[in-house]
């Protein structure tokens, strides 16, 4: 199929081919448009490992230490809280 329609050539598939051609070409560009911004340069700034490691570390370690202040007291509060009873049994001797 020939890319350029003859110009002396006119029929309804004429226009109808035109009309898409042009659309094609808009449509071309919008996708264009779209890659360049999706897919596009971007500096993307990432902390370095070594930050991102010691931060890991750092905030396990806090973590494990806040949870187990928190059972702690925790633990603490259920043992005030308990009710608590003396049993004296008689042993044999």
């Amino acid at each position: 199929m020939p890319r350029e329609l003859p110009q002396d050539h006119f029929c309804p598939w004429r226009e109808e081919a035109e009309e898409l051609k042009e659309r094609l070409t808009s449509l071309e560009a919008k996708m264009a448009t779209l890659e360049r911004h999706v897919f596009g340069r971007r500096t993307e700034k990432l902390p370095p490992v070594a930050t991102e490691l010691r931060g890991a570390a750092d905030s396990t370690a806090t973590r494990a230490e806040a949870a187990k202040q928190k059972r702690q007291e925790r633990a603490a509060r259920k043992a005030e809280e308990a009710l608590s009873r003396e049993i004296r049994h008689a042993v044999p001797a």
